[in-house]
């Protein structure tokens, strides 16, 4: 980054190519509104550098990779403006899970995930929805990947169950993958 670059005037970012990790670099941009990249390998620290752009406001992320710990995890902290998040997981029985407190401006998520067979204790499957206060609006793109029809019903029920506004549900089903749409 010479000095004809200058990180306060950059807005957007878009990546088009697959990176391993997110840039440490990346936590610098002090206005960035709009990032969109793609990374093939995803730890919490990676999410801790996204974290600390404090003025995001809509995050797309493709994860193609592997994520050490087996999920996801967005805590209480960072993503403080964030309102529109586009996640793309294509590791099959990835997602995130959002704890209390998590994105707490966040009014618009779109999540597609590979979904593998269900194996949990309690029978429900958690991705943490209850907690995101703002969310307005909730699309989900399941896309079986060694799960039955069982499988992506109770993951379905998951994400209806925990939408915490009042809205219609509408399903539509496209082979090999079902599509929910929680609108507004």
């Amino acid at each position: 980054m010479g000095s004809c670059f200058s990180t306060q005037r950059l807005r957007k970012l878009i990546i088009g190519k697959t990176l391993s990790r997110v840039p440490e670099w990346m936590s610098i941009f002090d206005n960035l509104t709009n990032l969109q990249l793609c990374i093939s390998r995803m730890e919490q620290s990676d999410i801790n550098i996204l974290k600390g752009i404090d003025s995001l406001i809509f995050l797309r992320l493709v994860f193609t990779g592997h994520a050490p710990h087996g999920r996801i995890v967005i805590d209480n902290r960072g993503f403080q403006a964030l309102k529109e998040l586009y996640l793309l997981c294509f590791v099959p029985g990835i997602w995130p899970v959002f704890e209390p407190g998590a994105m707490q401006e966040l009014q618009k998520y779109h999540l597609t995930f590979k979904l593998l067979k269900v194996h949990c204790s309690s029978g429900v499957l958690d991705f943490g929805l209850q907690h995101l206060s703002s969310l307005q609006h909730m699309s989900a793109i399941i896309v079986p990947s060694g799960a039955t029809s069982e499988d992506t019903f109770a993951a379905e029920d998951a994400i209806r169950s925990a939408t915490i506004f009042e809205t219609l549900v509408s399903l539509e089903s496209f082979e090999p993958m079902r599509n929910i749409v929680l609108p507004p």
